[in-house]
């Protein structure tokens, strides 16, 4: 059994932890536990909600979600002899669920609330429960799909530098400074989500041993000045953070790149499985869970990394994949090109191909049996394949979406009398997600009342 570095109680609030999380990016957030290269850790993480999403059939908690406080992460771990330069090897030995808690939820966040890579079609909340059995998950919301899971951190990733952080704030914010401009970049005019990045935001924050925005808001002026600073962890930077990539599992090893004293690593965001895209945001079966990891420190081995901009710190993470993953043999796969749903042709846009492979995906499967609310979760959720297949023959990139056949309990291929099979009509919907109403989300979290 390795040792118990971090452990968490998913029945309690992020706050009430014996060992303090943390939801920003900050080089000042203090590491709470350090472990010695070459040593076997084990660290438990709460969902990354941090308990907000409740396993019922109510979709109104993922309406209702307080954004602000995402995603709640274990660490930072300082790993000792971690210099910045370095590059931090890791290793992810075993992952899995936290006993007694074997469940997880796929969901889509409301229009005004969150959004999602679809949001102009699916403008309500919806949620979909799993049960996880050993390797297996199944929904009660999703009837007649199963499939083996490959548990993987959504989120991992080190500590970012003074200077590093600087350069994330200040590029972001030129961005969302763009929106409703001229200079607004054109791919907003086809995906809904907003906003256009999340910029530093005091209120949610929680910065590990420097404490909980409930309690240090306004009272505490070192708080304020880190919270005030401090990234939000939604998307990949250079220091790794939430790349949602399903891959990273059982058997794959990280290089992260160092930036300060320790490495800092912090992990969280657990999913039973995902997509390639995690195309609902809420998208992945997302659930508590644990890692067991071993580090290793390459000693300057961030020069290994490419670095393309201005500094030196404009550098990727690299990884290994394990040896482990779920084998299908037997795939429907659906294209999609750079012209939108309203006809207008895009260059070489391959965002507006995989959505529009995604939609092509969504608009087929709903004719076997399944709403189109339970299709886009489950291609959030299930082991789908996306691929980038074509990205030089102008105007049009081409992408693709994979979809296992296996994971049916029905043969969704195009039967032999199509025409046949349309004139039955539509398939009854044996039990749908469970959707909310659409508007008038309030983002609020009731247990900072209690």
């Amino acid at each position: 059994m390795p040792k118990k570095l971090i452990s968490v109680d998913p029945k309690k609030a992020p706050w009430e932890q014996d060992t303090p999380l943390h939801n920003r990016w900050h080089p000042s957030i203090p590491p709470v536990a350090s472990v010695q290269e070459g040593e076997v850790f084990r660290v438990e993480c709460v969902d990354w909600t941090g308990g907000q999403i409740k396993n019922d059939d109510c979709s109104d908690d993922v309406k209702n979600v307080d954004l602000s406080q995402v995603h709640y992460l274990s660490g930072p771990i300082e790993v000792i002899n971690a210099k910045p330069g370095d590059l931090l090897k890791v290793e992810l030995l075993n992952l899995g669920t936290l006993d007694g808690d074997e469940w997880g939820f796929t969901g889509t966040f409301a229009k005004e609330n969150g959004g999602g890579f679809l949001t102009d079609h699916f403008p309500k909340a919806s949620k979909a429960i799993w049960d996880l059995e050993g390797v297996y998950a199944s929904s009660r919301h999703i009837p007649g799909v199963k499939f083996a899971g490959l548990i993987h951190p959504g989120l991992i990733g080190t500590a970012p530098s003074a200077e590093l952080l600087k350069i994330w704030n200040d590029r972001e914010a030129a961005l969302v400074a763009e929106e409703g401009t001229p200079a607004e970049k054109t791919l907003c005019g086809c995906l809904a989500t907003r906003p256009l990045a999340c910029l530093p935001e005091a209120k949610g924050a929680m910065l590990g041993k420097l404490g909980h925005f409930s309690d240090k808001a306004g009272t505490d002026s070192e708080w304020e000045k880190v919270a005030s600073e401090a990234a939000r962890t939604v998307p990949g930077r250079e220091n790794g953070g939430n790349c949602d990539i399903k891959n990273l599992s059982r058997g794959c090893t990280v290089y992260f790149p160092v930036f300060v004293e320790g490495a800092n690593l912090s992990m969280g965001d657990m999913h039973f499985s995902q997509g390639d895209g995690e195309v609902s945001f809420c998208g992945a079966i997302e659930m508590s869970g644990f890692l067991d990891l071993k580090c290793t420190v390459i000693k300057e081995g961030m020069k290994l990394l490419p670095s393309f901009g201005p500094t030196p710190l404009h550098v990727n993470p690299i990884f290994e994949i394990g040896p482990l993953e779920p084998r299908f043999s037997e795939w429907l796969v659906f294209e999609g090109m750079s012209v939108d749903e309203k006809g207008q042709q895009h260059y070489l846009d391959a965002t507006i191909a995989y959505k529009m492979a995604v939609l092509n995906c969504i608009k087929y499967l709903s004719q076997f049996g399944y709403s189109e609310e339970q299709v886009y979760l489950l291609l959030s959720c299930c082991p789908c394949e996306g691929r980038i297949s074509g990205i030089v023959d102008v105007p049009n990139a081409l992408c693709t979406l994979a979809v296992p056949l296996a994971i049916f309990d029905r043969d969704v291929r195009p039967p032999k009398d199509a025409l046949g099979y349309l004139a039955q009509g539509i398939r009854v919907v044996e039990r749908n997600v469970c959707i909310s109403e659409e508007g008038g989300a309030v983002p609020y979290d009731p247990r900072l009342d209690e």
